[in-house]
């Protein structure tokens, strides 16, 4: 029996070897597959990527080219505008500036700034910036009047030297370049007070512009008999043309107001504070006084007839220098705000 028990433990032995080998066979087998189909997964993954990145680029590149055809369309159609409006248009001269001392129109306008001491800073500021839009309304007609700026020693004051010794800086108020012939200062230099006309004036180098800027009042410049005060309150109207005191009317006599005469506009802004203060200076000094023909030329005014200075300058020069009408001239300066001119009844 001993080998038979042998042979027996020798055929289960190989059984289970064998068993044993096909399991791991087929574990191996199933391992395989898993990691087959895992691989052949991320592959595909990977190429989906690549796919989309690579749609990504090509529409990127279209984009672009899109955007520099765009470019280039639009840099031809503005060159072609630019050609066409070169050989379609000429270009304008530029208007040429005329000189005071040049102009045609000796006629001469004063913007009286003598009352300073009537108004606060902040109408002080108002008016130095009228003053420079009065400059520059001057400055454009085809024949600028002759204009002063007086007054404006007014804001003067004496100041002793201080015990340092220190010199103070003095104001700067020369005459026009028409009138260089004349001496720069009318009256010793006095430092001038900081919330004044004169100050204002300095901030923008007024020195430079191209009109007079004379210390004494109007009255110490001008015959009296030749001054004409502009007021809403006076009686009589200024005349449609100016003409030279030589000149007679149809019914033999001289015009009233000529354009020898000197014509003054009071700078006050007092927001109706001060009613009539210029027509009763001008009136108490004898002067003429004259108001701008607004009832004539048919403009109406809400309430009171008073023009703020620019605006009478602007109307008053558009005529004298500009070759205007007066309905013409007084449109032009007088701003069509709601609650300025009145509706037509």
């Amino acid at each position: 029996n001993g080998p038979y028990l042998t042979r027996c433990m020798v055929q289960i032995i190989c059984s289970t070897t064998s068993m044993e080998s096909s399991t791991i066979a087929t574990d191996t087998n199933g391992d395989s597959e898993v990691t087959g189909a895992a691989g052949e997964h991320g592959s595909h993954e990977r190429s989906n990527k690549r796919t989309t990145f690579e749609k990504y680029l090509d529409r990127k590149e279209g984009r672009k080219r899109l955007r520099k055809a765009h470019k280039m369309r639009k840099q031809e159609r503005r060159r072609q505008a630019l050609q066409s409006s070169l050989e379609t248009t000429t270009r304008l001269p530029k208007p040429q500036i005329v000189k005071i001392s040049d102009s045609s129109c000796k006629t001469r306008v004063v913007l009286d700034c003598a009352y300073d001491h009537m108004m606060s800073f902040k109408d002080i500021c108002k008016l130095a910036h009228q003053i420079s839009n009065c400059y520059s309304i001057n400055r454009h007609l085809p024949s600028p009047v002759q204009l002063y700026v007086t007054g404006l020693g007014s804001a003067f004051k004496h100041s002793p030297q201080s015990s340092q010794g220190t010199k103070q800086r003095q104001p700067v108020v020369p005459e026009a370049s028409s009138a260089a012939s004349t001496s720069k200062h009318d009256t010793p230099t006095r430092p001038p007070v900081s919330k004044s006309t004169l100050s204002r004036l300095n901030l923008v180098n007024a020195e430079n512009w191209d009109l007079f800027l004379k210390m004494e009042d109007f009255t110490e410049l001008f015959p009296a008999t030749s001054i004409v005060y502009l007021c809403a309150e006076a009686a009589d109207e200024l005349p449609d043309a100016f003409l030279p005191p030589a000149v007679n009317n149809s019914d033999g006599k001289g015009p009233k107001f000529t354009s020898d005469d000197v014509y003054v506009i009071g700078g006050l802004v007092d927001h109706n504070a001060h009613v009539g203060f210029c027509h009763l200076q001008a009136s108490e000094r004898g002067y003429r006084t004259a108001r701008l023909p607004l009832d004539r030329t048919g403009i109406q005014l809400c309430g009171r007839k008073v023009l703020s200075l620019m605006h009478v300058f602007q109307a008053l020069a558009g005529v004298l220098g500009g070759g205007l009408d007066w309905t013409t001239s007084l449109n032009a300066a007088i701003p069509p705000r709601d609650g300025n001119l009145c509706p037509p009844q």
